[in-house]
């Protein structure tokens, strides 16, 4: 199975675990198999396969990772009961996955195999990160699938997931209508 991976951060690709967020019909975390391979497509390798609770409060992470930022994108207001959701799992991660001095830096204490209590903490750090960082307002929704992106061009004009996935569809659309319009005259 291909994960299309394109947002730039690692809490918005839980949120875009989802390959549609207009038609929620496929899910990638649903099931252990699948949600193992997405994780080591991300390069999480898994010790074992999530368990249904595991999987369970991933999804729950990944709905308010995806509350919180699209609010964001939409200018409205954030749920607090979001925020402080994400700001728990956090401190869960920190308390479990501290910092260590490193070559004269410092680094957090990530394991080298993960479970799913690890990657709840990398991607609630991840979105702790984002939402303290410039970047914040380069956080973008693509109009074609719901997915969140961090915009990373130049002139920030990026306006889809990926040219290849809704970019091209909206494109082909767009020159479909011209052509209409032209032909009735």
């Amino acid at each position: 199975m291909v994960f299309e991976h394109v947002a730039n951060a690692w809490c918005l690709e839980l949120a875009n675990s989802v390959p549609d967020r207009h038609d929620a019909d496929r899910d990638w975390l649903t099931d252990a198999e699948t949600a193992g391979a997405w994780a080591d497509s991300l390069g999480f390798a898994l010790a074992d396969p999530l368990a249904d609770a595991e999987r369970t409060a991933l999804i729950d992470l990944r709905e308010t990772i995806f509350a919180v930022f699209a609010a964001h994108v939409a200018a409205t207001s954030v749920d607090p009961r979001a925020l402080r959701e994400l700001t728990s799992e956090h401190a869960r991660g920190l308390e479990r996955h501290g910092y260590i001095a490193d070559g004269g830096a410092f680094r957090r204490d990530w394991p080298s195999v993960w479970d799913g209590p690890a990657l709840r903490a990398a991607f609630a750090s991840s979105a702790v990160e984002l939402m303290t960082d410039p970047r914040l307002d380069r956080v973008k929704q693509c109009p074609g699938c719901g997915w969140l992106f961090v915009d990373t061009s130049k002139n920030r004009s990026r306006r889809w997931c990926s040219m290849e996935m809704c970019g091209g569809r909206d494109k082909a659309l767009r020159h479909y209508r011209r052509q209409r319009a032209e032909a009735r005259g």
